[in-house]
């Protein structure tokens, strides 16, 4: 039986770290539009630069028992340490010390690599369209016209794009209109490369900005010998007006120019590369939270990530990973286990 996985963020490796643990004969593959692993957890890479651009560090909350095994697994292969540098003005439920904060010395995208390990993602691979024939088969086209069938297919993109797939049979008008009420934030980001740059007390700085929101020294937090590199994130309410308004070099241009601002003992860079997250953080999740949305029972089309939970987290995507899992496997009468059960199989 073969399965695709549409997307390769957390939610993604999850689910194939899980299929590969609990029903090894499945024939798992992966189809991703962007160029590496990580999705909004995406490690920039440009010549002998690279920085985290989207999530910067995972926190693991004391009460988040169900992630626990993640953070034992991942700290045991060196994926991932405990973050021990200088944080400035952090949001209040990060300071009364009921959480712990993690980073990716090899960037945060090596937490999905990590988990995909065994697995053969196919990159630059944007699906356009499935189509359910007769004999229960799942046609699959890319955006270079190549096809292939598939008996289950499991989307773990950003919610609002699987209405821009071409679906037959079609999603329902009832849960199209759920799926466009589903909000998300987006962001700005803006990776600052430098010669060189003075000493820094802090490794990770929040601002009370209208512009820039975030701001952290990433091969510091990363202990990586590259050149000094600063990412910066903009507010929340920056990017809300300016998407669709300014593109993502003239954001760039604005926090830059903030950013001096700021912090005007810096140095003039040798590089700044924008980005642009549409899909930065699930604000509003699809309604009831369940974890996942089948589109087609038979054959099995589903979807599931952080869109369909209640918290846009690591822990609530890898949660809708096993899920997803649990759901295949029922779909093909396979026994159920529980995460920490694969760890044997790492």
């Amino acid at each position: 039986m073969s399965v695709l996985v549409v997307g390769a963020g957390f939610t993604s490796s999850v689910l194939c770290k899980t299929l590969r643990a609990t029903a090894p004969l499945l024939n798992v593959t992966v189809w991703e539009k962007s160029r590496g692993a990580g999705g909004r957890s995406a490690t920039k890479r440009d010549g002998e630069h690279s920085c985290d651009i989207g999530t910067q560090y995972l926190t693991h909350w004391k009460s988040d028992v169900f992630f626990d095994p993640y953070i034992a697994l991942l700290k045991s292969v060196e994926v991932i340490t405990e973050f021990t540098g200088k944080i400035v003005d952090p949001p209040g439920k990060y300071s009364d010390g009921e959480c712990t904060h993690y980073v990716a010395p090899k960037g945060m995208n090596s937490l999905s690599k990590y988990f995909l390990t065994g697995t053969n993602p196919h990159y630059s691979t944007k699906v356009v369209s499935l189509t359910v024939r007769d004999d229960e088969k799942i046609v699959v086209h890319n955006e270079d016209n190549r096809s292939a069938e598939f008996d289950i297919v499991v989307l773990t993109i950003p919610a609002p794009q699987l209405l821009q797939l071409d679906m037959r049979p079609s999603i329902p008008d009832e849960v199209r209109e759920k799926i466009k009420a589903i909000e998300f934030t987006p962001r700005f980001s803006l990776m600052v490369v430098f010669d060189s740059v003075p000493e820094m007390e802090w490794v990770m700085k929040y601002h009370d900005d209208d512009v820039v929101r975030f701001t952290v020294w990433d091969h510091v937090k990363r202990c990586r010998g590259l050149n000094p590199t600063l990412l910066v994130h903009s507010s929340a309410r920056y990017a809300v007006s300016n998407t669709d308004v300014k593109t993502k070099e003239e954001a760039g241009v604005e926090m830059l120019f903030r950013l001096r601002q700021l912090l005007p003992e810096l140095p003039d860079p040798i590089k700044t590369i924008p980005h642009y997250w549409r899909f930065g953080q699930v604000y509003k999740p699809y309604e009831g939270t369940p974890g996942f949305l089948v589109l087609n029972e038979k054959p099995l089309i589903v979807a599931g990530g952080d869109s369909f939970m209640a918290t846009s987290n690591l822990s609530h995507a890898a949660k809708s990973g096993e899920m997803l899992a649990g759901l295949v496997r029922d779909n093909l009468g396979i026994p159920q286990f529980k995460f920490k059960d694969t760890l044997k199989n790492k």
